[in-house]
Parts: C-alpha cells; sequence; structure tokens
C-alpha cells in the first residue's frame, strides 16, 4: 500500500492552531469534507470521538493515530499533523506529548483489510527515528509527502521493519486488535440482549 496515494497536501496541516484533540480532528475532518473523501463531516467527527472514547490513539514515540470509520466516508484517506511543539493527546498512561497525528478515514466495508494494511504500512514507516524527525520538522506539505513516497530512501519498509528492539509496531497492532475484540463483544452482547 502506497501512503502517498492516500493523502496529498490539501490534507496535510504544518504545525496548525489548534491545541487540543478535539480540534485538531475537527480541522482535519473538515480538510477531508472539503476534499469530498467524506460526505458528512460532523458524522464522521462523531466516529473518530467515538473511538477515541473507547481507546487511546497516542501510541508513543510522539504519534497519534485517530481514525474514524463509518458511512461517512466515501474513500479510504488519511490527514496529517505535524507540531514542532508537541500537543497532549491521550495515551495508555495518561496524556502523551505528541508531534505526528495521521487521522485515518475508512469505508466500513474495508475497515479490517485497508484499516491494518494502513497501520501496518504507517508504523512500519515511522518506527524509523530519521522518518519521525524528516516528517516532524518538514516545512512543506510536499516534503511530507516526499517522505511517504515508496521513492524516499529512508522510508521504504524493509529498513524500518529490521530496526532492532522496537515494539512500535506490535503494539499499534496489539491496540488495534483489542479494541476492534472490545467493540465486537459489546455488539455482540447488544444484539443477544434484545
Amino acid at each position: 500500500m502506497e501512503l502517498s496515494a492516500l493523502t496529498h497536501s490539501e490534507l496535510i496541516f504544518i504545525d496548525p492552531p489548534h491545541r487540543t484533540p478535539e480540534a485538531v480532528i475537527g480541522e482535519m475532518s473538515a480538510a477531508l469534507f472539503r476534499q469530498g473523501l467524506i460526505n458528512d463531516k460532523a458524522m464522521f467527527i462523531d466516529s473518530v470521538l467515538r473511538r477515541e472514547s473507547e481507546g487511546p490513539t497516542a501510541l508513543g514515540e510522539s504519534l497519534a493515530v485517530p481514525h474514524g470509520k463509518c458511512g461517512s466516508v466515501v474513500q479510504a484517506a488519511f490527514s496529517i499533523a505535524l507540531f514542532r511543539q508537541p500537543v497532549m493527546w491521550p495515551g495508555l498512561e495518561g496524556d502523551e506529548e505528541v508531534q505526528l497525528v495521521f487521522l485515518l478515514a475508512i469505508p466500513p466495508e474495508e475497515a479490517g483489510s485497508t484499516h491494518m494494511q494502513l497501520l501496518t504500512r504507517l508504523t512500519s514507516s515511522l518506527v524509523d527515528d530519521k522518518v519521525r524527525e524528516s516528517l516532524i520538522n518538514a516545512s512543506s506539505a510536499e516534503e511530507v509527502l516526499a517522505l511517504l513516497s515508496p521513492d524516499a530512501p529512508s522510508v521504504s519498509p524493509e529498513p524500518a521493519i529490521a530496526v532492532k528492539n522496537t515494539r512500535l509496531v506490535p503494539l499499534i497492532l496489539g491496540i488495534v486488535a483489542v479494541a476492534a475484540f472490545i467493540n465486537a463483544g459489546i455488539h455482540w452482547m447488544n444484539a443477544t440482549a434484545q
């Protein structure tokens, strides 16, 4: 999965003025709406905030990956917000400092496949400290897109996956799996209670 194919310059925010998760998610969602990638901004924001309430999306390494999976998503895509000065984002052990926010928009019919592929590709790329630093210090959307391009030597999946002693990829995939399991259990319990 090519990351740069799922975003573009209008979805990239470098040092946006908003400093709270809700405001950042709102700004990024508005950009997805303007680009026609979601057709109901309020529904999408509600989906993202509901997911945020189910479990934290700050995943360590200065990274947060909020996401929404709902019927308002027209096409899988993501928006990026990069912060020079960290913002606080709910994490596993309280609020964490975050400088990279990737907001994923996933159509419900692609919730398992595209969602996991995108998360795996993102985390594989962002395991590399140099890639994260380059993104945080990027001065333009075009520079961010170049860093996410498969032609960028430092973003190729092979070296990033080969990084030793990193727990980021399994942690993110584990969090997503647990949240999906809990969500499925809740839906099952609600269905059997009726």
